[in-house]
């Protein structure tokens, strides 16, 4: 069995997950019966550091997320995993990601042809400690790489520190 230690949390804007960005695999205990639930356990304990972070710094990412809508002008709305999903909704505007002339052409198409567009989409990065994150977001336009760039930034730096 593997799996990977980690805690999510949903709020206003986002949906996160906070992991430990490696996969563990575990054999069966040799006495099952006598701990049926050793792999689950397992997972449970390795998970409460994450759990405990997520905690600690939940407040502090839904007031950044406030503020860098407000003074930023981010297309953030309130996280709806339930609308569309399509490629395309990040502006590749830091020369870091190759451009699909195709996939920008209907992203375009779907904004402007939506009569309320929301998209969802997630996207992860690593910690300086190589923990993982997997941010998702509801967006109404389409957002720019470097401004995702700008939360990333912010956001990792309030789980280094």
């Amino acid at each position: 069995m593997s799996g990977e230690a980690g805690a999510g949390r949903r709020s206003t804007y986002f949906q996160i997950y906070f992991s430990s960005g490696m996969t563990v695999s575990l054999a069966m205990p040799p006495d099952l019966e006598h701990d049926p639930h050793y792999i689950s356990n397992y997972f449970k304990e390795a998970s409460i550091p994450f759990e405990d972070k997520l905690n600690e710094v939940l407040p502090k990412l839904d007031d950044i997320f406030e503020e860098l809508i407000r003074q930023q002008d981010l297309p953030i709305i309130p996280f709806d995993p339930n609308v569309d999903y399509i490629q395309g909704a990040v502006i590749e505007d830091t020369g870091e990601h190759k451009i699909d002339e195709y996939t920008e052409h209907q992203a375009n198409n779907w904004f402007a042809n939506s009569k309320n567009p929301k998209v969802f989409f997630s996207f992860s990065f690593s910690t300086k400690s190589f923990s993982k994150i997997t941010l998702s977001i509801t967006v109404d336009q389409r957002i720019l790489r470097s401004q995702l760039d700008m939360l990333t930034d912010k956001i990792v730096f309030i789980f280094d520190h």
